[in-house]
């Protein structure tokens, strides 16, 4: 598989959603995939408990 699209299946399986995958894999393109894999969470981690913040 392709390193663009190794990124493009890793976003989508951590729940990014779709119209924002190309823009982020264009930031992430000249990293290595191990290291976007450490660096990225799940979509719903990242977004979990917002509406609660003050």
């Amino acid at each position: 598989m392709e390193h663009n699209e190794k990124m493009e299946q890793l976003l989508r399986d951590y729940g990014y959603p779709e119209q924002s995958i190309p823009r982020l894999v264009q930031e992430i393109s000249s990293m290595s995939f191990d290291k976007v894999k450490k660096l990225i969470l799940p979509y719903n981690d990242i977004t979990a408990d917002k509406s609660s913040r003050t």
